[in-house]
């Protein structure tokens, strides 16, 4: 079993910025996450991903709909997470509970800046 230490060493630095979703009529809620390279990878991901939602009807958003939430922040990810990341166009997007599953793998380690949905049980 690896200790501590060794798990620390092992991790690499990327992008991680929280989602949330929201509905019409029951507001917003967490969303997972999306982890990147870096800020350029973020910020073609976001830009992609927008430009696939559809244009607004009648001027209205749409019913439901998800969105980064808060700041793009450091974390940690296991090597062969960071190797999945680099092998994506942009980065990767997890929903809440395949995010929730990878902190209690340890394959994803919260950095000490938080923002959006990080740490919000709900």
């Amino acid at each position: 079993m690896k200790s501590k230490d060794d798990l620390e060493m092992s991790l690499e630095s990327v992008i991680y910025v929280s989602w949330e979703e929201s509905e019409r009529g029951w507001g917003t809620r967490p969303d997972g996450c999306s982890l990147h390279l870096g800020e350029i990878d973020y910020r073609k991901y976001v830009k992609d991903y927008w430009d696939r939602q559809p244009d607004k009807i009648n001027g209205l958003a749409p019913d439901e709909y998800s969105r980064p939430a808060g700041s793009p922040v450091e974390v940690f990810v296991s090597q062969n997470l960071y190797n999945r990341i680099k092998e994506s166009e942009n980065g990767l997007r997890f929903w809440k509970h395949q995010e929730t599953k990878l902190v209690s793998e340890k394959e994803l380690v919260y950095g000490e800046e938080r923002s959006g949905w990080v740490g919000v049980k709900k």
